[in-house]
């Protein structure tokens, strides 16, 4: 009976493997880096945004004050632009995994912050004293 679950759990873990490599190998995982920008309101962020080739665009941002749209702090978003005519506000083939920001002091110190997401868009708080400067994005094209 022990040795039957043992060749059992030994089969099920295989086709595991199995499925989880041909899973990765349909995603398509690609990284960039984003530049921060604090956008005054009304300002187009298209024109600074990292233009992808399939409509979609990623900015990095830096919020003060907090307003409608986003929170006090600095973050990533995703949307799709198109052809600049039919844009909408989320991405329509891309999904933000994982973005890593860079924040510098006025001696030139670096400090970083990890975030994690599931979706268009990815933020964090403020370290004090520090200005973020850039992110390094790590996204998935959707099919």
């Amino acid at each position: 009976m022990r040795k039957a679950i043992i060749i059992i759990m030994v089969i099920l873990g295989t086709f595991l493997l199995i499925g989880a490599v041909s899973a990765q190998e349909d995603t398509n995982i690609k990284k960039a880096t984003v530049k921060i920008y604090d956008f005054e309101p009304g300002v187009l962020w298209t024109p600074r945004a990292l233009q992808l080739k399939n409509g979609d665009a990623i900015a990095g941002y830096v919020e003060y004050d907090g307003n409608g749209q986003f929170q006090k702090g600095t973050g990533v978003t995703a949307w799709y632009v198109g052809s600049g005519l039919n844009g909408d506000i989320d991405p329509h083939h891309t999904k933000l995994i994982k973005a890593k920001f860079f924040f510098k002091n006025k001696k030139g110190k670096v400090k970083t912050k990890t975030v994690h997401g599931t979706g268009g868009h990815i933020s964090t708080k403020l370290i004090k004293g520090y200005t973020p400067y850039k992110a390094k994005v790590t996204y998935m094209v959707i099919k």
